[in-house]
């Protein structure tokens, strides 16, 4: 699996607004931005998710939806970054599992291993996407949304 980066061009006076306003405050006010955008991109994933019609022993509907999360960091070099991924179970919460008599993994209603079987697909079964589609289908919008914190953020700054 790849990363996708998105770059938005044009913003030379929002980069030197940002550089002007110190690195913590900076720092705070991009990590905002990611957040508002990446909440979006993980929102869409999380609607575009398979659910299962009804709970099986080993399968309980909504689990892949509710493990879909995003995070936002900064590097050290300053850039900041949002994650949006399918959150699987702990090594602990695996193990906890197999003590109380559960097979593998696979039989654990609560992992969602299983989203990259959905994603890309198997040699028995077509690939449905959800990820990919939501990142293409909510792209502009996150990026209009960090652009909007960014900007607003900068002039509320500027007025303290």
């Amino acid at each position: 699996m790849g990363s996708v980066t998105v770059r938005v061009d044009g913003l030379k006076e929002l980069q030197k607004a940002m550089q002007s306003l110190g690195r913590k405050t900076s720092n705070r006010i991009a990590v905002k931005a990611m957040r508002k955008g990446g909440a979006i991109v993980r929102d869409k994933a999380r609607s575009l998710a398979p659910v299962l019609k009804e709970s099986v022993p080993h399968r309980r509907a909504g689990t892949l939806r509710k493990s879909i999360q995003s995070r936002t960091k900064v590097g050290k070099n300053g850039r900041t970054d949002a994650y949006i991924w399918v959150k699987g179970l702990s090594t602990k919460q695996v193990l906890k599992f197999k003590e109380k008599g559960g097979k593998s993994s696979a039989y654990n209603p609560r992992d969602p291993f299983y989203w990259r079987y959905l994603e890309f697909g198997t040699s028995k079964m077509p690939a449905r996407p959800f990820m990919r589609p939501a990142f293409q289908q909510s792209k502009e919008r996150a990026g209009q949304a960090i652009i909007d914190t960014l900007q607003q953020e900068i002039i509320a700054e500027a007025g303290k």
